[in-house]
Parts: structure tokens; sequence; C-alpha cells
């Protein structure tokens, strides 16, 4: 959703003048899934027993970078106790 609302925002940019109700509610739309990603991170995190503030920066900071290491993690993790 977020990679859909930030196409729709830079390509109505690219026409002109965009109407501002569009930018905004595109903008909201950029903001509440940037927001709901961090909170279904901040779950797995809290599931895991890891530590939340420091990935809560990590995640923040480093949106896509620290959510992909952290999913690397827990993958990982999940294959050594299978095995």
């Amino acid at each position: 959703m977020c990679g859909f609302c930030l196409w729709q925002l830079i390509s109505s940019t690219q026409d002109g003048e965009p109407p501002a109700g569009k930018l905004a509610v595109l903008g909201l739309g950029l903001l509440i899934t940037g927001v709901m990603h961090c909170v279904f991170m901040m779950q797995i995190v809290q599931r895991t027993g890891r530590n939340v503030g420091a990935w809560f920066v990590a995640i923040v900071i480093f949106m896509p970078i620290g959510s992909a290491v952290l999913l690397a993690l827990l993958l990982a993790d999940g294959d050594d106790a299978q095995a």
C-alpha cells in the first residue's frame, strides 16, 4: 500500500499541479502505512523477547534495511531452532 501511495504521489506531481486533497490523502496513506509497518515489526520484536527500544530506533532510522535485518535474524533463529 505504501508503494502504491508513493507511486501515485510521484505520478500526480508529474502531470502539473495536483489537487491538494489528493496530495493530503496520499500523504496520510504514506504516514499510516509507515506507522503500521513499525507497529507490526515491534510486535514481532516483542514476541521474540528482543530489546524493543533498540530495534524501534533501528527500524525507524533505517526503515527498509532495519526491517530486512530483523527478518533475516528471525529466520536464522528459526532455522537454528529447527535443526
